[in-house]
């Protein structure tokens, strides 16, 4: 069995590249093969790209992979998926970590055991605090409702995110990006991400796109600790980046009202 990873940076202090590096080294099961992809979205960050070569050259599981300029979040995991060898890939957000190499064993097994494509374990904050990232598929009402805050509609928006569901196994329409496992010859048969989004809403699309080829899954048997920030509301340029994202995925799948 081989596993492989992907990570797309971009201006990621170096510190907590080497600290994910160490995790995902620690915590992979000995019974594994395994490659780490790390993407450098930012190529004009000298002192990443050197730093990322010296792992490369240090550790043969390590790829370094650049591209000539940013293309966006699922183009960069795009890189690695294209030439990955694994059983099953992992895309993983830089501010994850994985607790222990039970939590990959257990996601492993149950998607050999389920013949699941895509699955999300349990996600927590640094406080060891349930994130509520599991969603259904997003409707315009759900998705304008999630940038008004948590006053209106109060149950519309606890069912978006299966307020209820997270201590069950279930099938999800919308898992979250921040850590997914695929099953590698389903990603690459869909062609991995779909690259017209740059960033937002990639994460929705390839958990659809992947439901198409089999069950696509919430795991709460493993878990992992996700330092999350939400850049969409933090500033207009993201806020704008947000709402382009959503129009595509709307002219892709449907403009459904709610």
């Amino acid at each position: 069995m081989k596993i492989s990873y992907s990570v797309v940076l971009y201006n990621t202090p170096i510190d907590e590249v080497e600290r994910l590096y160490k995790n995902i080294i620690k915590t992979m099961p000995n019974k594994f093969e395994y490659d780490i992809f790390l993407i450098n979205n930012s190529p004009e960050n000298t002192e990443l790209s050197t730093y990322l070569e010296g792992l490369e050259c240090n550790d043969s599981h390590v790829r370094y992979l650049q591209p000539s300029k940013n293309d966006g979040f699922g183009a960069g995991h795009n890189m690695a998926i294209r030439i990955a060898e694994s059983d099953y890939h992992i895309l993983v957000n830089p501010d994850i970590t994985i607790p222990n190499s039970s939590a990959i064993d257990k996601l492993v097994g149950f998607m050999n055991d389920r013949n699941v494509v895509l699955c999300n374990p349990k996600i927590l904050n640094p406080k060891m605090e349930l994130q509520k990232l599991v969603k259904h598929a997003p409707s315009i009402l759900d998705m304008g409702l999630r940038f008004v805050g948590n006053s209106l509609m109060k149950k519309r928006q606890k069912w978006f995110v299966y307020d209820t569901e997270y201590d069950k196994v279930h099938e999800a329409m919308n898992l979250s990006g921040s850590f997914m496992v695929c099953n590698t010859h389903v990603l690459k048969n869909v062609g991995g991400f779909d690259e017209r989004y740059f960033l937002y809403m990639e994460d929705a699309d390839l958990t659809r796109t992947m439901a198409e080829k089999g069950a696509t899954m919430y795991y709460p048997g493993a878990y992992v600790i996700h330092d999350w920030q939400r850049q969409n509301r933090k500033s207009v340029r993201g806020i704008l980046t947000m709402l382009n994202s959503m129009r595509k995925y709307f002219d892709k799948w449907g403009w459904k009202l709610w």
